[in-house]
């Protein structure tokens, strides 16, 4: 047990501080509240425009031709990255267990 501690920062240190910035990166109650009133695709916008989503699902798309598969397809494109950069900085088991997590995609 006490051989495993000392590996422990080595391994999981860099993977433990990406999983807690994603989960910092995640929309808060205010960003819900303010999507739940959203009526077109432009107020969406301007709704996850100060998030972390904001910058990476509305880059390829100017405002007049915003459409929900667009939007759909590059929240499931960022997701995936952020997945595929966390195994990347991973060793097994936990590279193991997101490879399986991405058999979906």
């Amino acid at each position: 047990m006490q051989a495993e501690m000392f590996s422990y920062n080595v391994d999981n240190a860099y993977p433990e501080s990406l999983v807690r910035s994603l989960r910092k990166g995640m929309l808060s109650q205010q960003n819900y509240e303010s999507l739940r009133t959203v009526s077109n695709v432009n107020e969406f916008k301007l709704a996850l425009e100060d998030t972390d989503y904001g910058n990476d699902i509305f880059a390829g798309q100017d405002a007049g031709g915003l459409e929900v598969q667009g939007l759909r397809g590059a929240m499931k494109e960022k997701l995936y990255k952020e997945i595929v950069h966390l195994i990347a900085n991973s060793v097994y088991p936990l590279n193991a267990f997101l490879t399986q997590m991405l058999h979906g995609f």
